[in-house]
């Protein structure tokens, strides 16, 4: 159904060694706009449903990285996805979210 990516597996694959990939931000609009990893799009997880087609674009033939704080709502989020028909895409959960980013003194965009 996902994968779970720790911090250093989701920098390894697709941060240093740059990889193609969709980075879906499942936060809230706030949340997303107080602090959020580079690259992040945001969709809330309460509008995934309404907006498959935009997520399915905008990541093509690339996995999708689903973040959130702390790595519960991003597993939800990879549920939805998988449920809704997505079964066939790649579907990574970032375990520790954006906290786990921020503790390990990686860089957060704001605004």
């Amino acid at each position: 159904m996902y994968e779970n990516f720790s911090i250093a597996d989701y920098k390894a694959q697709f941060v240093d060694e740059p990889q193609a990939h969709f980075l879906l931000d499942v936060r809230t609009v706030e949340e997303f706009e107080q602090a959020r990893i580079a690259g992040a799009v945001n969709i809330p997880l309460d509008d995934l449903e309404d907006r498959m087609d935009e997520i399915e674009e905008a990541a093509g033939d690339n996995p999708i990285v689903l973040v959130c704080r702390s790595g519960v709502r991003s597993v939800m989020g990879a549920q939805k996805l998988f449920y809704a028909g997505m079964d066939e895409q790649r579907l990574i959960n970032l375990d520790s979210g954006v906290m786990g980013w921020a503790k390990q003194g990686l860089p957060l965009e704001q605004g």
